[in-house]
């Protein structure tokens, strides 16, 4: 069995990691990050509701550049035919790296937005790409054609995102330290 990943098959699963981070499927939470670049820092406060209901707006979706997936990509596939990394550590590297990608895309949409007096971000999750905007349509239709943003979805779409990515983030309820196993 060949271990090496074929460039289809990392294209998949690059397509499959795509997928999974805009749906909120992803597992790295680049927010809570304590070294992250502070450069790369989203302001929006993740995962809080927004101030508007999602009906009344739209859900933007950024994505990374092509050309810099295709790179990324194509690193990785080298990393993988030198024997550096097994097909599982590029799947992982290649979605962490998608995921800060990501990030960094939404923050500098952030940047763009918040100079603009028509458009508002009511609420956002950055290591996702997803925003809920509000305002004319002509404008949110303008972020579209001037490629602002890669989609534009209903407004319902940011809250099933939210409600997904609150659900991935419930804390997990620790033992008692105090409890002695011994007793019964």
């Amino acid at each position: 069995m060949d271990t090496n990943p074929s460039r289809r098959r990392l294209l998949q699963l690059g397509g499959v990691g795509a997928t999974a981070s805009l749906a909120g499927c992803s597992q790295f939470d680049i927010s809570d990050d304590e070294s992250a670049d502070p450069e790369t820092e989203s302001e929006l406060e993740v995962g809080e509701e927004p101030d508007i209901d999602p009906e009344d707006g739209f859900t933007a979706l950024v994505q990374p550049d092509q050309d810099e997936l295709q790179a990324l990509e194509m690193e990785i596939m080298e990393a993988v035919e030198a024997g550096e990394l097994s097909q599982m550590e590029a799947q992982e590297e290649f979605q962490q790296r998608q995921a800060e990608l990501t990030a960094e895309r939404a923050v500098a949409f952030e940047d763009d937005v918040a100079g603009d007096d028509d458009l508002s971000i009511e609420a956002g999750i950055a290591d996702i790409g997803a925003f809920l905007l509000d305002g004319p349509d002509e404008r949110l239709l303008d972020t579209l054609r001037d490629s602002e943003v890669n989609g534009l979805v209903p407004g319902e779409e940011y809250a099933q995102m939210l409600e997904q990515q609150q659900a991935e983030t419930v804390p997990v309820p620790e033992e008692d330290p105090d409890a002695d196993p011994d007793d019964d």
